[in-house]
């Protein structure tokens, strides 16, 4: 376990560890909501290590739409808790809080940075965040309560193929493609198709796309479909947590030092992974055939 020491807003301010065991600790991750589920494994470990610990599980009052899956995880963690800072952090009141808490540790929720550059050549991503937090990961399977306001819905199923960066960067799927993905799933018999995307994303044609509900409204609303679509984000992350049937396409050159994006998969059983260069160019013979293998499994 990690004894470090971290800053908490500009120097000299410093939050120094205490050496285990733990009476009371912080334990969070500032990043974006794939971040906060991949942090989740080293959380579990901590927690199974130091099983008298009370924890404040953290995130970014920008990110708080999570936090209600993470209701009933455990009972060592007595309180949810959402930083008002993000890009600036920590606020005056942040700071205020965490003087109160007089925390024995705090493993910081702050945004990740990657020591090394190359870091999949080396290790899984779940291995990395947990690293970043100053924690250790066990495994690379994110566990998680499964929600209990979930309907399933037959002969349905759910889309997320634009990334946060679009309309820049390179994991986002074309509109062009994702429409031919929508009338191939019609096709083989999903009467409604629900497109999971910010408010401000163009709507793809031929799909339900409820607009204005929350992050977590948005993870409900995909488990209770069949299959999920969707590119490189934090949605397979949370799906992977209940081994939920997905296809996912994912840019190897997100990362140009590394040839593959094999070390940045969620571990989900029942998911099938494409990747090129950019998701674009991820072939549609394969999308189809993907998507025909996750119907079966799917049954």
């Amino acid at each position: 376990m990690s004894n470090i020491k971290w800053t908490l807003g500009p120097p000299p301010y410093k939050y120094p560890n205490k050496a285990p065991p733990y009476k009371k600790v912080c334990i969070g991750i500032r990043g974006q909501y794939g971040d906060i589920f991949m942090g989740e494994p080293g959380l579990r470990n901590f927690i199974e290590e130091n099983p008298e610990t009370k924890i404040v599980f953290a995130v970014s009052e920008k990110y708080k739409d999570i936090l209600p899956l993470f209701e009933n995880y455990h009972e060592n963690i007595i309180e949810l808790k959402a930083f008002e800072g993000y890009e600036k952090w920590p606020s005056e009141k942040d700071l205020q809080y965490i003087r109160e808490q007089n925390f024995d540790a705090m493993f910081p929720p702050d945004i990740p940075v990657h020591e090394q550059d190359d870091w999949p050549k080396y290790r899984h991503i779940v291995e990395e965040t947990a690293l970043i937090i100053g924690l250790e990961a066990k495994d690379r399977k994110i566990n998680l309560p499964f929600p209990s306001k979930i309907t399933k819905e037959p002969k349905t199923a759910s889309i997320h193929m634009f990334s946060s960066k679009w309309p820049k960067g390179i994991r986002s799927i074309n509109i062009k493609k994702q429409e031919a993905i929508v009338k191939y799933l019609k096709k083989k018999g999903y009467s409604k198709i629900y497109q999971i995307s910010s408010p401000d994303q163009p709507h793809i044609k031929g799909t339900i796309f409820p607009k204005g509900g929350t992050y977590y409204e948005a993870c409900l609303k995909v488990l209770s479909t069949e299959i999920f679509v969707s590119c490189d984000s934090g949605m397979p992350w949370f799906t992977s947590a209940f081994d939920h049937p997905s296809v996912v396409l994912f840019s190897s050159g997100y990362n140009q030092l590394v040839k593959t994006t094999r070390n940045w998969w969620p571990a989900n059983s029942k998911a099938i992974y494409l990747e090129e260069y950019t998701a674009d160019q991820i072939p549609m013979e394969q999308i189809y055939e993907a998507v025909d293998k996750i119907i079966e499994i799917s049954k």
